[in-house]
């Protein structure tokens, strides 16, 4: 507010700006060598269909590996009918043209009192998207919060993890993903204002079992850390978590430059129609440059490559390669079995 006059204020307009610049901030607070690509489009007059996501990862070159769709809240609150148009916007415009991606989402839950009633993200198959319901509870995403009156999320923050571990990485691991500064995220909040700390592990439970995500702390260890990397596909999905499209993503990415070289050349065959031994190999061998150097890397365990010589290319003239990926495997629970003996073996 601002005074006019003897005993006269006018209520000031919240800065759109200024969350702008929130979630600008908290991505390079998490990933300070991070390169972001920022748009700003118009709100639609119907319903959102995220065409601006294939827009960016243009103008980008395929570049772009995980985008943020942030909706304006004012205007937007949440509908699990969003990640639905997501993710079919990246799989038929971005993945089907060779520039896979990912994307997180953060839209207004702050009319929403009980987040458990929320869509069960395990119903949908839009393993491309994540949705965001955390928030920060006491420092200056609270404060926006509080000013603006609309969800924040911690989208930013959330990007910037992303961005800063390997394809392999899941952004629930608490040696690496610590999301707090010391204030900025030190109190977990949900994105409807209700701090975690005053709800029943039941109900924290239940959320992360609906596979949204957010913020936790947790007992006798400082900083604060997300609850997973859910994606919003059932729990049994080999694409349920983050970390498994970036990964698969990037080996598509690898394999597609390695191999477009030989796209038009030569495909010799023995007398019976059968793909030779040295055409097989040398397919093979482009097919797996990248992915040695991604087991390399630990973003695979293991792959493995095939292809098949009796394929009919004369006819189809389509030659098959099958590639198998043997993923790096996440601890998402540990248990530690520990009693009294009378002696040790």
């Amino acid at each position: 507010t601002q005074p006019l006059g003897s005993g006269s204020t006018v209520q000031g307009v919240a800065s759109k700006l200024a969350v702008f610049h929130y979630h600008i901030s908290e991505f390079f607070r998490l990933q300070p060598k991070g390169v972001l690509y920022v748009g700003f489009y118009a709100v639609p007059l119907s319903t959102y269909t995220f065409g601006e996501i294939t827009t960016m990862v243009n103008y980008s070159s395929g570049k772009i590996r995980q985008i943020r769709e942030l909706l304006h809240s004012e205007c937007n609150a949440y509908t699990s009918a969003d990640l639905a148009a997501i993710n079919t916007q990246i799989v038929t415009y971005c993945d089907a043209n060779q520039k896979p991606l990912s994307a997180v989402y953060g839209a207004d839950v702050s009319g929403t009192a009980d987040l458990s009633t929320l869509t069960d993200l395990n119903t949908l198959s839009a393993n491309k998207v994540s949705a965001v319901l955390g928030q920060d509870g006491a420092a200056l995403g609270q404060y926006l919060y509080v000013t603006v009156g609309k969800s924040i999320t911690c989208l930013g923050a959330c990007l910037g993890a992303v961005a800063f571990g390997q394809v392999s990485n899941s952004i629930e691991w608490v040696g690496k993903f610590n999301i707090s500064n010391g204030t900025e995220c030190d109190t977990p909040a949900f994105a409807n204002g209700d701090l975690l700390s005053a709800k029943a592990d039941s109900y924290i439970t239940a959320i992360d079992n609906l596979r949204y995500l957010f913020l936790k702390k947790y007992v006798g260890n400082a900083g604060t850390y997300f609850n997973d990397s859910h994606t919003a596909i059932i729990a049994t999905s080999d694409y349920a978590y983050i970390e498994n499209n970036r990964t698969i993503d990037k080996a598509k990415r690898g394999i597609y430059s390695s191999v477009l070289p030989a796209l038009g050349s030569p495909l010799v065959l023995n007398s019976d129609g059968t793909l030779t031994d040295t055409t097989i190999a040398y397919f093979s061998s482009l097919a797996e440059l990248n992915l040695t150097q991604m087991v390399r890397d630990a973003d695979l365990s293991a792959f493995a490559v095939s292809i098949d010589s009796t394929q009919n290319v004369l006819a189809t003239n389509l030659l098959v390669i099958a590639v198998e990926l043997l993923p790096v495997g996440v601890a998402r629970a540990i248990r530690v079995d520990i009693g009294f003996v009378p002696s040790l073996t």
